[in-house]
């Protein structure tokens, strides 16, 4: 018996799970009649296929019953008795196969009555207890209902919770919602010990933005062009957004790359490039701000951080404060970015009296963001051999060993 399954809706899933508990179906009760034996009206759809295999395992060569110890029958007597159900004597349960049959009907049973107290529905915030003693309750919103009742929570890999262990459901409607459904997010962002590890429908997010090919002599002059005439940062924005090779070409993912123009971050942010590339390792995201070709790196006369490259480095800093609050949401656009991504901006040209050796140095140490030039992005693009494995890899000691040439 094939029992459909909607996956959202939790009556669909009880009448699904019900289907399980009924009697023997009639196709079951001829194939036991040909075996020399019946059924009583009352014996699960489950288990009555479990005596079918038993009684047909030696002319199916079926590997032989396997007993039953008094600790597995005890747990079925417990499983039954939360759900008010009759346990079958001890003698009805002669081998494990027969046991774990009944087994799943009284989970089933079990599942039902929680489900039809809850009702929960997707998107509600589910309160559930710590999987060690001594911390604090997790949380979760319900991305899906299995067949079995276990709801599945936002996010994936394998998160959720088996209903009858639900502390609590909270509606969209109820005043605590929000600030639960915050929680659970953060838990979530939290929990995972390697967003950088995508899934293959994660990486099919980033697909669209995938550069392909290594920058052309065409990039790498129109790179020198608009460096001999640009005044503003726009005009290296629009050089960059029709040549995304060129900052592509600055790291160097042996899996993949990807660059992506101006995504919003929530209202207020909006960095100039997000770049995002592929080891074996994982995805490792850089967070991109460009400024003008003509501002300077450092004041004239002090060598300390000029305004406009204290203002870039401000913007970083908003950004990543922007993806501790909101890295859930931010995940779906950008999968596997985190908050200690890394920061380039990219500054000016190169000038003798503007020497900032110690300012990128303190920055890259203590904040993870690097400060480059506009000439150091030439070089970048225009390198062979080992520095066409992505020129800030190799400075920032960033290179996963699968990207060295064979």
């Amino acid at each position: 018996m094939e029992i459909s399954v909607a996956g959202t809706d939790w009556k669909k899933v009880v009448a699904g799970l019900r289907l399980g508990m009924d009697g023997p179906s009639e196709e079951q009760e001829a194939l036991a009649a040909c075996l020399g034996f019946s059924f009583a009206p009352e014996t699960p759809h489950p288990v009555a296929a479990a005596f079918l295999r038993r009684r047909a395992a030696a002319s199916l060569y079926l590997a032989g019953p396997r007993p039953v110890d008094d600790s597995e029958y005890e747990y079925l007597e417990r499983v039954c008795a939360e759900t008010g159900m009759q346990a079958p004597p001890r003698t009805a349960v002669p081998s494990r196969d027969i046991l774990e049959a009944w087994l799943s009907v009284a989970w089933a049973r079990r599942s039902v009555q929680h489900l039809e107290r809850l009702e929960p529905h997707v998107g509600d915030v589910v309160v559930v207890p710590p999987l060690r003693h001594g911390e604090e309750n997790r949380h979760g919103v319900i991305n899906s209902i299995s067949s079995d009742g276990r709801l599945n929570f936002v996010g994936g890999r394998n998160r959720g919770a088996r209903i009858h262990r639900v502390l609590r459901i909270i509606r969209p409607d109820e005043a605590d919602y929000d600030d639960l459904s915050l929680r659970a997010r953060e838990e979530l962002a939290q929990s995972d010990p390697f967003p950088e590890r995508l899934t293959r429908a994660q990486l099919g997010v980033l697909e669209p933005f995938r550069v392909k090919r290594r920058p052309s002599a065409a990039d790498r002059e129109a790179l020198r062009e608009a460096l001999d005439t640009a005044t503003s940062e726009r005009d290296m924005q629009e050089l960059l957004e029709k040549h995304r090779s060129l900052l592509a070409g600055t790291v160097k993912g042996n899996h993949g790359t990807w660059v992506r123009r101006q995504v919003r971050l929530g209202s207020a942010y909006v960095p100039d490039f997000l770049m995002a590339s592929e080891t074996s390792a994982g995805v490792s995201w850089h967070l991109v701000e460009l400024e003008s070709p003509t501002a300077r790196l450092t004041n004239p006369g002090n060598q300390r951080e000029s305004p406009t490259l204290r203002t870039a480095l401000n913007q970083i800093h908003d950004w990543r404060e922007w993806l501790a609050d909101n890295l859930l949401s931010a995940r779906k656009e950008l999968p596997g970015i985190t908050v200690q991504s890394r920061g380039l901006i990219i500054i000016g040209r190169e000038d003798p009296s503007d020497r900032a050796d110690k300012i990128r140095d303190r920055h890259s140490r203590e904040s993870r963001i690097e400060i480059r030039t506009y000439d150091w992005l030439l070089r970048a693009v225009e390198g062979e051999g080992i520095a066409s494995l992505g020129l800030l890899d190799l400075e920032t000691d960033d290179l996963d060993v699968d990207s060295w040439p064979s």
